[in-house]
């Protein structure tokens, strides 16, 4: 039997009275489709990014919930006893530590509740795992949003707030880790309205150490400020500026409350180096009236430079 050779597919014939695209104007439309398509593919994922980034705070909590459960899955099954004296190797019947979590014992309540398809297919641990995890975060969310915003002293006036300060007590703060004593901070108003920051503080090893910025008011009240002790050339680089709002201050000045919008940081000043308790007890009352945690405040001890 004689093979017969495959004849290669015609070329269709462009259709009659138009003239074939050169080889440069083929390439440009080549080049033309392929840009056209990443600018569609730049658009899809540019949508995507605005729905993920719409979507992030819930998915971030449920994200926080499945894993905090699969977690706690795997901590419940590690603790369970096994053995016995006897040799049977027999699972312990005794209670699970996951029941006294108060979370968790939620579950106890809300698992009859659910439709029969779903306690079919869920298993109750794992909803107890869940419940412990998704509702104490949802708590502190809620929580949270109750929360008032922290607000500053009315019409704060700058010349009178400039000059040294004392610290008296602060938050833990990392930046202040080094300092053992006699902390102070000095304001000097500029022309520009600006003020000019110098803190100062005594180490451990007895060194004086002292640290310079700038301050901006950031509110039309003047109580809300912003520092920063980067370089000036640096000033323009996200995060250099920190916020530093004044909460309360004393009708003669003598003392201020200063803290940070998230409550994180907390300053009790005094134009002395020594405050007495009851106005010190009187500070700290201002600051608890804005759900501070007064309990963490750290005494900064003052004088250590005057007796050497």
């Amino acid at each position: 039997m004689s093979a017969q050779l495959r004849q290669p597919a015609a070329r269709p014939e462009a259709p009659a009275g138009t003239v074939p695209a050169s080889l440069d104007q083929q390439i440009m439309a080549a080049e033309m489709a392929i840009l056209e398509r990443e600018q569609r593919l730049r658009e899809h994922a540019s949508r995507i990014g605005l729905q993920i980034h719409d979507k992030l705070p819930a998915l971030g909590a449920g994200a926080a919930s499945m894993v905090g459960g699969v977690v706690l899955r795997r901590l419940f099954r590690q603790r369970r006893a096994v053995g016995g004296t006897g040799g049977g190797g027999a699972v312990s019947t005794g209670a699970s530590w996951l029941s006294h979590l108060p979370w968790a014992q939620l579950s106890a309540v809300i698992w009859p509740l659910l439709p029969l398809t779903v306690r079919n297919r869920a298993n109750p641990k794992l909803v107890a795992a869940l419940m412990a995890t998704a509702v104490p975060l949802a708590a502190a969310h809620f929580k949270a949003a109750r929360t008032p915003p922290v607000a500053t002293t009315p019409l704060l006036d700058l010349r009178r707030y400039a000059g040294r300060w004392f610290e008296i007590a602060r938050l833990p703060l990392r930046t202040e880790r080094e300092c053992d004593s006699d902390v102070t901070a000095t304001y000097t108003l500029l022309r520009s309205g600006r003020m000019r920051v110098v803190n100062s503080c005594r180490t451990a090893e007895g060194e004086v150490e002292e640290v310079r910025g700038i301050a901006r008011p950031s509110g039309d009240d003047g109580a809300k400020l912003e520092v920063c002790f980067a370089p000036a050339g640096l000033r323009w680089l996200p995060g250099a500026w920190a916020p530093y709002w004044v909460l309360h201050v004393e009708p003669d000045y003598s003392a201020a409350v200063v803290g940070t919008p998230d409550r994180k940081h907390l300053w009790l000043l005094s134009r002395t180096a020594f405050m007495d308790d009851a106005q010190l007890q009187r500070l700290m009352l201002h600051a608890r009236a804005q759900d501070f945690d007064t309990t963490r405040l750290m005494r900064t001890p003052q004088g250590v430079r005057g007796a050497a």
